[in-house]
């Protein structure tokens, strides 16, 4: 059959670009005398260390089918980040005598015939190594940051983080989406009082009629605002500061 190629490429998070990745692809296609208008492209978001990529799956759906005779990709760790998912698609390429294409690494070609499969599978390892390193020492972080006080995810509303730390916001910026401390203890005291939640979300700034009766109906986030009381000791320690 005359040569079918595919290229593959992924970006792990929407704020990655993705252009030196198409840049080196073409590059490579423009010195086999190909244009992208030629190739199949495959292309998403997505982590390396999933299996729930649609692209990645259809293309490996499609090398089964014997689409392709080639697949282009711009390093092994575009592939996938976990092992078994990189062996899953060296199997497949091999089983349908795909060539595989990498345009930067220590290894360019893997083909059908083994050839670079074990230097690939090298790769792949230290990819996956790589990532167990990184998950280890970004839950190592976590906890000292924990262990120092300090708030980790979203802000609740009312608050701001203010060097790792939480602190309520008593001087909001309303033009940035901000609602200040004040304003929701004002909110809750108007719902206590019998107002709807509504009527008083559409008079508080940057605060949803949702957020605003989540917070009211769980007593513990609730005491934050109206008692200055936390079970959590960094939202306590926050509050203290009001508390004279």
């Amino acid at each position: 059959m005359p040569s079918k190629y595919a290229t593959y490429i992924r970006k792990s998070t929407a704020e990655q670009d993705d252009k030196h990745q198409r840049q080196d692809i073409k590059v490579w296609l423009d010195n086999h005398n190909l244009k992208i208008g030629d190739v199949d492209v495959y292309s998403e978001q997505g982590s390396g260390a999933s299996a729930d990529r649609d692209e990645f799956l259809a293309l490996i759906n499609e090398i089964e089918s014997d689409t392709y005779t080639d697949v282009v990709v711009w390093e092994v760790s575009r592939i996938a980040r976990k092992g078994f998912l990189a062996q899953r698609f060296f199997d497949s390429c091999e089983d349908a005598g795909v060539t595989i294409h990498i345009t930067n690494g220590s290894i360019r070609e893997i083909e059908p015939n083994g050839t670079g499969r074990l230097v690939a599978d090298i790769i792949a390892s230290v990819a996956a190594e790589e990532r167990r390193q990184l998950i280890r020492r970004t839950r190592s972080g976590q906890r000292r940051a924990r262990e120092q006080g300090k708030w980790l995810g979203q802000v609740p509303a009312g608050f701001a983080r203010v060097d790792g730390y939480l602190k309520p916001n008593l001087d909001p910026d309303y033009s940035s989406g901000e609602t200040g401390f004040l304003d929701v203890v004002e909110a809750l005291e108007s719902v206590e009082a019998g107002d709807s939640y509504n009527k008083t979300a559409g008079r508080t700034p940057n605060i949803t009629r949702q957020t605003l009766s989540t917070i009211h109906q769980d007593d513990e986030r609730r005491a934050w605002y109206l008692d200055l009381e936390a079970d959590d000791d960094r939202v306590l320690d926050a509050v203290s500061e009001l508390d004279v």
